[in-house]
């Protein structure tokens, strides 16, 4: 286990507009206001359509998973749930890994990883929260292949 502590710095609630992209407007806001240790706390809105990875296995892969082709749902698209962890990259931009659940018209869910191009319905309302003492994470792990979170007491 890799552990840290840290304080609670500042939060941002934030609202997306319809025809914003999800991830773009959430990097783009990180990097204006220089985010890179935090936390999407919650998430919820409405969708144009989803696309969102889950985990499949790769044989040739160290770790034998990763995420492989998105899936792609092209209905309107209750976002019920998104949360996530703020890193910073070893370029100094913050890097976003978000997860989300969603619901179609007939109330069936769906989850995963979300992806670029999950474009804002009516809105999207979310609320970041900043932290202070804790450096947020992410590098590849050489077992597994993938990015892992790694928190780092400051």
């Amino acid at each position: 286990m890799k552990a840290a502590a840290g304080t609670l710095k500042k939060v941002h609630a934030i609202r997306l507009e319809p025809g914003e992209d999800v991830m773009q407007s959430l990097q783009t806001f990180c990097e204006e206001h220089h985010i890179g240790n935090g936390a999407i706390l919650t998430g919820v809105g409405s969708l144009r359509g989803c696309s969102y990875f889950d985990p499949t296995e790769i044989p040739d892969r160290p770790g034998y998973y990763g995420y492989g082709d998105p899936i792609e749902l092209p209905c309107p698209i209750e976002l019920i749930a998104m949360n996530g962890i703020i890193c910073t990259e070893a370029d100094g931009k913050p890097s976003l890994h978000i997860h989300a659940a969603f619901a179609d018209e007939n109330g069936k869910e769906f989850g995963g990883h979300l992806n670029v191009g999950n474009l804002v319905l009516a809105t999207v309302e979310l609320v970041i929260g900043e932290f202070e003492g804790i450096r947020m994470s992410r590098g590849i792990d050489p077992d597994r292949g993938v990015p892992v979170f790694t928190p780092i007491q400051l």
